[in-house]
C-alpha cells in the first residue's frame, strides 16, 4: 500500500465519521409518523425549533445529552453549571468538541507519520484516538469543578459582605424581611445579583425573605447564606435580637475563608515544587554533560 492510497483512505475515514456525526447530531427533518400524530392531537414530546439563535455547539450539546446523559459513568453536574451560569447544552457540547478531537488527533497524526515513510498499525490509531477521545471527554469536567470553585469562593466572600451590610441594616432598627432586601441593594457583583433575583421572586410570592436565601445557599452551595437567613427568621418569628448574631458569624466566616485562602496558597506552592525541580535537573543535565563527557574522553 503506497502513500497516495493510505492518505486517501485516511481522509476518507475521517471526513466519513466527521459527516455521520454531524448528521445524528444536527437537527433534522420531522418523521412522518410523528407528524401525523399531530395531526389527530396525540401527546407529543415538545418540537424543536427550527429559528433556534442558540450558538451551534449549544444545539449539538443538547442532543448529546439527550443521549447520553443516562449512560453509566455520565453525570450532569447541574449544581457547578448553575453556579458559573453555563447551560447543560454547553457543557456537553464542549465534551463533545473536545471527544472529536482528541478522536481525529492520533489519525492526523499517523497520517503525517505515514507519509514521512514510517509504517504504523490502525488498530493502533484506532485505540490511541479511542483513549485520547475519552480522556479529553472529562477535561471540561476538570474545567467546571476549578470555575465552580472559584465562583463559590467569590460568592463565600459576598455572603460575608452581604451579612455585614444585614448586621448594620438590623441596628438600625430595620425590620427583619429590610434587614435581607436592603442591603442586597448595595453590592453590584454577580452573587449579590443572584440574591436581589431571589429576593424579588420571593416578594412577587409574597414568600419570606429568609426562604429566598434558603434557595440561594442550595443554589450557590454557600451555607452562610442560609445560615444568614434562620438568624434572620428567628427576628421575624420570635423578635430575636440578631446583630451580634450576625457579626461573630460574619467573622467567623472571615476566618473560614482566611484559612481557605492559606490552603488555596499553601497547595499553589506545593505544585510548583515538582515543576521546579524537574526543571533544574534539566538545567543540571545540559550544563553538566559536556563537562562530564570532557571528563571521560581525556
Amino acid at each position: 500500500m503506497n502513500e497516495l492510497t493510505v492518505a486517501l483512505l485516511a481522509g476518507a475515514g475521517i471526513g466519513l465519521g466527521l459527516f455521520f456525526l454531524v448528521r445524528e447530531l444536527l437537527p433534522s427533518g420531522p418523521a412522518l409518523g410523528p407528524a401525523l400524530e399531530r395531526l389527530h392531537g396525540k401527546a407529543q414530546a415538545p418540537v424543536r425549533r427550527r429559528d433556534d439563535k442558540r450558538p451551534l455547539i449549544e444545539r449539538v450539546g443538547d442532543r448529546v445529552a439527550e443521549r447520553v446523559r443516562d449512560w453509566p459513568g455520565v453525570s450532569v453536574p447541574v449544581k457547578n453549571l448553575n453556579l458559573v451560569g453555563d447551560s447543560i447544552g454547553e457543557f456537553f457540547g464542549s465534551k463533545a468538541l473536545h471527544f472529536v478531537v482528541g478522536l481525529l488527533l492520533p489519525s492526523f497524526f499517523s497520517l503525517v507519520v505515514t507519509l514521512a515513510g514510517i509504517d504504523l498499525p490502525f488498530f493502533l490509531t484506532g485505540l490511541a484516538g479511542v483513549a485520547a477521545g475519552v480522556g479529553l471527554w472529562f477535561l471540561p469536567d476538570a474545567q467546571l469543578a476549578k470555575r465552580a470553585a472559584q465562583a463559590r469562593a467569590e460568592a463565600s466572600q459576598a455572603v460575608m459582605a452581604y451579612m455585614e451590610l444585614a448586621a448594620m441594616e438590623r441596628i438600625s432598627s430595620s425590620g427583619a424581611q429590610d434587614t435581607l432586601e436592603r442591603p442586597a441593594e448595595v453590592g453590584n457583583g454577580w452573587a449579590f445579583r443572584r440574591i436581589q433575583a431571589a429576593l424579588v421572586r420571593a416578594r412577587l410570592d409574597r414568600a419570606p425573605a429568609w426562604d429566598a436565601l434558603r434557595s440561594i445557599a442550595d443554589e450557590l452551595d454557600v451555607p452562610a447564606a442560609g445560615d444568614i437567613a434562620d438568624i434572620v427568621a428567628s427576628a421575624g418569628t420570635d423578635g430575636a435580637a440578631i446583630y451580634s448574631t450576625l457579626r461573630s458569624r460574619a467573622e467567623s466566616l472571615a476566618d473560614e475563608q482566611a484559612a481557605a485562602e492559606q490552603a488555596r496558597a499553601n497547595a499553589a506552592s506545593e505544585s510548583l515544587i515538582v515543576p521546579v525541580t524537574l526543571l533544574s535537573m534539566v538545567l543540571l543535565v545540559f550544563f553538566g554533560f559536556p563537562s562530564v563527557v570532557r571528563i571521560f574522553l581525556v
